[in-house]
């Protein structure tokens, strides 16, 4: 080591002096609108990405940007990372962090292209990543927006290849959702949808306090680990989500009656056949609602009430 040798400084944490003094140099105001909510617990960020267990070939896709400090910690640790910011501003300081970092790539702009589809830049981006790592997991590893939380982690999952793992910040009542089971208040199609395909659990319940500016509800860390036999058992995937969407869309009446006014009725004697033979066939009791089936059992629900 030569005499002039200077060692690199440490980037910055992301505190809320930090933030408010960074922001304040640069004219930057928080947008509410795009769910701009700062994790400025450090140890908190640094759980995100333990909780990932991130291996050498992974690909991860973070979405929500910000400044960068998530995704510096992610690419130390992943093959790639591909991370979406739909505010420019943001954008460009994650830029001015990034800088180094090779195995990231940011794509500026909205991360969905409509409410149930992802923007084709993003996909390419997960795409040329996955194909330049065959052989490590796809995982989505992010301090979620709250108002992309539920899109984001739903078309991830009706994708033909979804993620392996998420190890996600989300609104707590989401986190509920996501790992109720049938039969408790939060239990509905989004619970159907992801439970009946992944694992999930709430790794740690977030007090505002944890962010800035401060949200008016609690968060959670959420991990969803995805379960290859249980998805496969989904005959098809977009004719699934629809069924529990339609079915829940009436969650408190009866079932029967909800699949008689799918099957076309309850005036048709076809109809009520049909919806007969589904509830002998599954032995269904009487008095079933949708809040009471449990995911795996759904499935069964909508492959035969399909070939009926």
């Amino acid at each position: 080591m030569t005499d002039d040798f200077v060692p690199a400084a440490p980037p910055p944490r992301q505190t809320t002096a930090y933030l408010k003094k960074l922001f304040s140099e640069v004219g930057f105001t928080i947008d509410a609108r795009r769910g701009q909510n700062f994790l400025v617990d450090l140890n908190l960020i640094d759980l995100l990405v333990r909780t990932a267990e991130l291996r050498p070939d992974d690909v991860v896709l973070e979405v929500g940007t910000g400044t960068g400090v998530l995704t510096e910690r992610l690419s130390a640790g992943a093959g790639h990372v591909i991370t979406a910011e739909i505010d420019p501003r943001l954008a460009q300081l994650a830029r001015d962090r990034l800088i180094d970092r090779d195995n990231v790539t940011l794509v500026e702009g909205d991360a969905l292209a409509a409410k149930h589809r992802f923007a084709p830049e993003l996909l390419a981006a997960i795409d040329a990543a996955r194909a330049a790592h065959p052989a490590g997991r796809f995982l989505l590893v992010a301090n979620l927006p709250y108002c992309v939380a539920t899109p984001v982690i739903s078309n991830l999952l009706a994708r033909p290849r979804p993620f392996d793992a998420a190890v996600v910040t989300v609104q707590r009542e989401m986190a509920d959702r996501m790992t109720a089971v049938a039969g408790t208040s939060a239990y509905n199609a989004l619970s159907v949808w992801v439970g009946g395909q992944c694992h999930g659990q709430i790794v740690r319940v977030l007090p505002p306090s944890v962010f800035w500016p401060r949200p008016k509800v609690d968060s959670a860390i959420l991990r969803l680990d995805l379960q290859p036999e249980r998805r496969s058992r989904i005959a098809d995937l977009a004719r699934f989500q629809a069924f529990v969407r339609d079915v829940f869309c009436h969650r408190r009446k009866l079932l029967r009656v909800v699949l008689l006014r799918l099957a076309g009725g309850k005036r048709e004697a076809t109809a009520r056949e049909r919806v007969g033979a589904v509830f002998a066939r599954l032995g269904l009791a009487e008095d079933a609602r949708a809040e009471d089936i449990p995911p795996d059992r759904f499935v069964e629900l909508e492959q035969v009430f399909a070939a009926g």
